[in-house]
């Protein structure tokens, strides 16, 4: 058995984001299509009696209600194992901007544990996932890009197609309740039709909560416009906010895009498709 696992838990962005309605049940209806990123936390788990976490970097994150906590209980109370483990969280992606590290922290250390306790199988592996959040799952499975249906828990693998992003992370954060709240929903959407083969951002990027976020920060509506002027064939917020991406073929020019931002005092971040190994 190893004694210590390492682990990087990527960042991601939502290419399309629609509400479809509220379901019966209480959550929402998704069609999504997600795609990881080249911005990491990273988690080192050891085998230990109990279970303890500690964070550290560049990130505040509280421990009350933690994602990985909760992921870690979930997962040895599940498996019978009777020993423990103790997690480090390296903490690089912001919280409460849309871009999931708590999910994918989640993620990460439900795959960490499997390694030290290979108890389950794939598929109650992303079962275990989608009790802590909808978008753990995406994170436990190996797909770069994946459609996501249902509460965003049902994959499909989507092509990947090559680009670099420039995120924007402002300093204000949004309550994905609150988000939902603000979209007031009325009428039941049918679900869009993409083209897999065609990169996304051509046919037109897409999220419902954008208007709703948009109007609530009028200044990230100006860092959008800010982002197409530089260059972006696209820009977009991920999630329910309140990070903004733009989308750049050429690495050269996202990454006077990003400059253009970091020289203004705005947290930036150039990354590409991340591909897991």
């Amino acid at each position: 058995m190893p004694k210590t696992i390492q682990l990087l838990a990527p960042a991601k962005i939502n290419l399309i984001l629609k509400v479809l309605g509220k379901r019966p049940d209480g959550y929402h209806e998704l069609f999504t299509v997600f795609q990881k990123v080249s911005w990491f936390d990273t988690l080192v788990l050891y085998p230990a009696q109990g279970l303890s976490l500690e964070v550290k970097g560049k990130i505040d994150v509280p421990l009350e209600g933690n994602l990985c906590l909760k992921a870690a209980k979930l997962f040895l109370t599940r498996s019978g194992v009777s020993e423990g483990v103790k997690i480090i969280l390296y903490k690089e992606i912001p919280y409460g901007t849309g871009l999931g590290g708590g999910s994918s922290d989640a993620a990460a250390t439900i795959k960490g544990l499997h390694q030290l306790y290979p108890v389950f199988t794939e598929e109650e592996l992303l079962n275990l996932g989608a009790e802590i959040g909808a978008d753990v799952p995406f994170f436990i499975s190996r797909y770069s890009t994946a459609l996501g249906r249902g509460k965003g828990e049902v994959l499909t693998p989507w092509p990947s197609h090559p680009a670099w992003y420039v995120i924007l992370c402002p300093s204000v954060s949004v309550s994905t309740p609150k988000a939902y709240q603000l979209l007031r929903l009325t009428t039941w959407q049918e679900p869009p039709n993409y083209e897999p083969d065609q990169p996304l951002w051509w046919q037109g990027l897409v999220n419902d909560f954008e208007d709703v976020i948009l109007a609530r920060f009028p200044f990230l509506r100006e860092l959008k416009a800010r982002l197409l002027e530089r260059g972006a064939q696209a820009a977009l917020l991920t999630g329910s906010g309140s990070a903004l991406y733009g989308v750049f073929e050429d690495k050269a020019r996202a990454q006077e895009a990003a400059a253009y931002f970091s020289e203004r005092g705005l947290k930036v971040k150039v990354v590409s498709n991340y591909v897991e190994k």
